[in-house]
């Protein structure tokens, strides 16, 4: 460290100030995480926050209507503070702490759910509110915070159409637009490939009925493969049925890190009021009804294409034995 020593004779002076105080918060919350639980009659909330202070205190936090305190600890440490009214102060020491508060709501699942409104006090970042949805609900749509979860069944749906449009105007099968995008809607249930098996095998079968090939190796190659192909179409169409009448929907839940029993969002600047998420359900036994519906639809439907499949299969014959050869005449001498 450099040092300065006046020689004899000379004065230095130090002229200290004060810098003056600039009005802000004294409190910031650099993190917050709302976790809601509903159920059938009551929903179970909790706050977590991650808070820095520069002096001592007391902040209040405001809690729904309906909200009953639960448990509060600061620092992992539970603390008896009760609620008064709507209200829950929390005492704040210089530095960093967490803080939890758990609370129960008398409203439970609803077809229009919203996440609690909780107004904080002060601006917040990085604010996360997170819905664990119950098992037995059907997810339809969401609204929220920007950075969220994105339901893609129905864009997936949108293409299907466009598919059923498309195949609707060919005449090699005796399916219409209709008929592809109520198969469409099952098939949404299953893999993407396996669905393009059951598209596939009704047009190959259209194919056939209009191709009949006359080399004889060629044409039981191609009886094969349709007969092949016609079990895996089958056992796809079973596996589909199966998934929408015991299986959960599969609605193709993501973004955020959500899935289909956790939807999370995120926003990095909050005001006083923490964001309020939305959620559009209905009970899972209104998809078991639907699935139901499909899987009569499918079975009278699939009777009449199973039909028409076998025509198309024995157009021409069902299978052509190797040919013998015609025998040569013997040529005869001459007579003697």
């Amino acid at each position: 460290m450099r040092e300065w020593q006046p020689w004899p004779g000379e004065t230095v002076r130090v002229a200290v100030t004060r810098p003056g105080g600039i009005p802000g918060p004294t409190l910031t919350l650099d993190r917050s995480v709302l976790t809601v639980s509903p159920g059938l009659r009551a929903t179970d909330v909790t706050l977590d926050l991650e808070a820095r202070s520069s002096r001592g205190g007391q902040h209040t936090f405001e809690l729904p209507v309906d909200a009953d305190l639960q448990a509060v600890a600061i620092d992992g440490r539970s603390q008896a503070i009760r609620q008064e009214g709507q209200t829950v102060t929390l005492p704040l020491v210089p530095g960093a702490q967490t803080m939890q508060l758990s609370w129960r709501q008398r409203s439970g699942i609803a077809t229009r759910f919203v996440s609690p409104a909780v107004r904080m006090g002060v601006a917040s970042v990085n604010a996360e509110t997170r819905i664990v949805m119950p098992t037995d609900r059907w997810s339809l749509a969401f609204s929220g915070p920007r950075m969220g979860p994105a339901i893609l069944f129905w864009s997936l749906l949108a293409v299907f159409a466009v598919f059923a449009v498309a195949l609707g105007r060919t005449r090699w099968t005796p399916l219409r637009a209709g008929h592809w995008f109520l198969l469409g809607i099952g098939l949404t249930q299953v893999p993407i490939a396996w669905a393009a098996i059951v598209v596939g095998w009704l047009v190959a079968f259209g194919w056939r009925r209009q191709h009949v090939l006359e080399e004889e190796v060629a044409f039981n190659l191609v009886q094969l493969i349709l007969a092949l192909w016609t079990v895996i179409a089958l056992g796809t169409l079973f596996l589909a049925i199966q998934q929408g009448l015991l299986g959960l929907p599969e609605m193709q839940i993501v973004g955020n890190g959500s899935n289909a029993h956790l939807l999370r969002w995120y926003q990095d600047r909050a005001s006083e009021d923490l964001p309020r998420a939305r959620v559009l359900s209905v009970p899972l036994f209104a998809y078991r009804l639907a699935m139901l519906a499909w899987a009569l639809w499918l079975a009278q439907a699939l009777l009449g294409w199973l039909r028409w499949s076998w025509t198309c299969f024995s157009t021409g014959g069902l299978w052509r034995g190797h040919r013998k050869a015609a025998p040569r005449p013997v040529p005869q001498g001459p007579r003697s």
